[in-house]
């Protein structure tokens, strides 16, 4: 049975509910956050044979009577992990469903997911999955109170286990690899209870369904026949700080979480239905680029969405906020959006107007001085103001306006006036975010025909445009979204970066009726040119603009210039790049550039879209396919690692991996 991926995702659908398997076998290890922290939950088929183990690490049961499921095959689609089993004499399928349905928000945004199951070969046959109180709050929070309460409700055809802290700190943490202490957990089926340790062994060794839940340990448990649906839904109560509104998740705003999983068990059929279309139509759509396209597209779709939460602002607009997981946590990241948007313009262009706004709305506020577009919008689940470059320098005015541990919250940052002083500009990425900002206005406009969006904007553009026009063609010594690779000077990837960005505005200007779309048109065609002209010098265009033959990076920047046909570089530099990277490919993949060996899954397609000739194509992303079954790495898709061994260098479960749908766009 081979591998498919490091990790599987199971119940997906924002950062707070996001639940994985690591283990080749279902039964073999603890299910886990994205980040890593245990979060116990366990599945049982019991026949007249016995109870039978498929889920949930075996050797915590395995005393109480238990035998475990033999785990015969896996697979993975675009919304689904699917496993099958024998108990016994019977056979078991179970599928682990995230409906994150990019065409349909309300669906994205339903705070559900669930397993279809069906056993086949038995006499008689009930599953049941119990979930343990860990999932209602962080191990890693100091000092909590960590009594939960609980109870079931009755529905219209279900039952409705529920666990929550009994103290509930709403919004209480801003930071990367941690969930919330706060909200409900539901799990719901034709039966349900609450229950602890000693009641789940009851069952699993007579069948007692008459649970106790006076014990510390509780669990949630849901019980259903011989095939149907359970369903695992989480109530946040509160999801954003919306630069100190507090929003709702977009779904709650109009409905209960017991009204999706009454939607859930009365239309679970017709969504499984759509998701299998849209599964079919990516399949084959991927084929046309590769055979093993398919795997890494599946593989990121609901990791990708996932990382992100979606609400309104009080004026109804729509927000989709990433959270930037393991890496530092912060709120709506221009260059974490940014390689994202493949999939997101593919599918729902207003999502990526959605990652957006929030950066628009800081960048408005008296706090931000700067005429560049700011990193980030705070620190999930806070639109507090950017935190990534805030002073830390001991001043009286800089003491203790941040947070310095665990499990705090930001000071609401966008509320400072602008005398307040309070970014440090070596942590900036200032040509880095303007370019993107700019690239995915026109984006915008280019899958979705609307020039609305760009014009309401068009006055912080402007500013924008001119901190690349003067500052873009040779940068400074600053940080690049590849941050973890440090400051760069002349890094040439940059420089195509800020030309592919003001070739963007020039087209918005034109779409727009604005004279001014020949000057700036003219100035991106210059700023081409002399890249060009450089490159041209070597085999290769290398790594700065002091950089010699033996230097190279990843040149992904060009992307853009392809998709948004700015035609400002020549179709020569694509191939003469393309076919560099096809030759210096490693084990698993081609790396970042020649300072180290590691790379960065997202930009690796990103490269392969610079070429139209297939072969070369599906051999510069052929090593990325090879990275998911044979890394050694068993955590949610990495999208930095070395290309030599397959170790991974940092990040995990990051929404970036949606850029790997780019040779999909034409």
């Amino acid at each position: 049975m081979q591998r498919k991926l490091p990790a599987y995702p199971l119940f997906v659908k924002d950062p707070n509910f996001s639940l994985w398997s690591a283990g080749d076998s279902l039964a073999e290890t603890d299910v886990k956050s994205w980040w890593g922290e245990r979060k116990p939950v366990y599945g049982f088929v019991k026949t007249e044979e016995g109870t039978f183990c498929f889920l949930g690490n075996f050797n915590d049961v395995k005393n109480c009577g238990v035998k475990r499921a033999e785990q015969t095959a896996v697979s993975v689609s675009s919304f689904t992990t699917d496993y099958e089993f024998k108990a016994g004499k019977a056979a078991v399928k179970v599928s682990f469903v995230s409906p994150l349905l990019l065409t349909d928000t309300e669906l994205t945004s339903m705070p559900a997911c669930y397993i279809n199951y069906e056993v086949k070969g038995a006499k008689s046959a009930e599953v049941s999955l119990f979930v343990n109180r860990r999932i209602c709050y962080n191990d890693i929070r100091e000092n909590s109170d960590k009594e939960v309460r609980g109870g079931v409700v009755r529905g219209k055809g279900f039952e409705a286990a529920f666990l929550g802290l009994k103290r509930q700190a709403y919004l209480s943490n801003n930071d990367d690899a941690i969930g919330a202490d706060w909200g409900y957990f539901y799990l719901a089926c034709d039966f349900a209870r609450v229950t602890d340790d000693m009641g789940m062994a009851a069952y699993l060794s007579a069948g007692i369904k008459d649970f106790s839940f006076d014990g510390a340990e509780k669990y949630m448990v849901a019980t259903g026949g011989k095939s149907g649906r359970i369903i695992m839904a989480y109530d946040d109560i509160v999801a954003i700080d919306y630069f100190g509104d507090f929003r709702k998740t977009l779904y709650l705003e109009n409905h209960t979480v017991l009204d999706a999983i009454e939607y859930v068990t009365e239309k679970g059929d017709e969504i499984d239905g759509r998701l299998a279309e849209f599964d079919s139509e990516l399949k084959a759509r991927a084929k046309t680029v590769s055979e093993d396209y398919y795997a890494i597209l599946a593989a990121s779709l609901r990791q990708s969405v996932a990382a992100h939460k979606t609400v309104r602002d009080k004026d109804g607009n729509l927000l989709f906020l990433s959270k930037e997981n393991c890496s530092n946590g912060c709120i709506a990241t221009v260059d974490v959006s940014y390689p994202s948007i493949p999939l997101f313009l593919l599918y729902n262009v207003e999502l990526v107007k959605g990652m957006m706004r929030p950066i628009l709305k800081f960048a408005d506020m008296p706090v931000w001085t700067y005429d560049f577009a700011p990193h980030d919008a705070g620190t999930y689940p806070a639109c507090c103001g950017q935190v990534y470059a805030g002073k830390r320098d001991g001043s009286a005015y800089h003491a203790n306006y941040t947070k310095d541990g665990w499990c705090q919250t930001h000071f609401p940052l966008y509320s400072l006036p602008a005398n307040f002083d309070a970014y440090d500009m070596k942590y900036q990425m200032p040509v880095e975010e303007c370019a993107n900002m700019l690239v995915m206005f026109a984006a915008c406009y280019r899958y979705d025909g609307d020039i609305s969006f760009f014009r309401e904007n068009k006055e912080v553009c402007a500013k924008w445009v001119e901190y690349l026009v003067k500052y873009g063609l040779k940068p400074e010594n600053q940080l690049c979204t590849d941050d973890f690779a440090g400051h760069l000077s002349n890094n040439l990837n940059l420089a195509i970066k800020a030309t592919v960005g003001i070739g963007a505005y020039a087209q918005l200007l034109k779409a727009d009726g604005d004279d001014g779309a020949d000057e700036y048109g003219k100035i991106a065609k210059d700023f081409a040119a002399e890249i060009t002209a450089f490159s041209a010098k070597f085999a290769h265009s290398p790594l700065t603009w002091d950089g010699d033959e033996n230097s190279f990076s990843l040149k992904y920047n060009l992307a853009f210039d392809k998709i948004l046909k700015l035609n400002l570089f020549p179709e020569s530099l694509y191939e003469s790049e393309t076919d560099y990277y096809a030759e210096i490919s490693n084990e698993f993949g081609v790396p970042l550039d020649s300072r180290k060996s590691y790379t960065k899954c997202d930009w690796i397609c990103w490269a392969a879209a610079l070429t139209d000739n297939a072969e070369k194509k599906a051999k510069i992303i052929a090593p990325l396919a090879r990275f998911l079954v044979a890394s050694p790495v068993r955590v949610p898709f990495t999208d930095w690692y070395d290309t030599q061994t397959g170790a991974q260098c940092g990040f995990q479960a990051r929404s970036v991996v949606g850029g790997c749908f780019i040779l999909l766009m034409k």
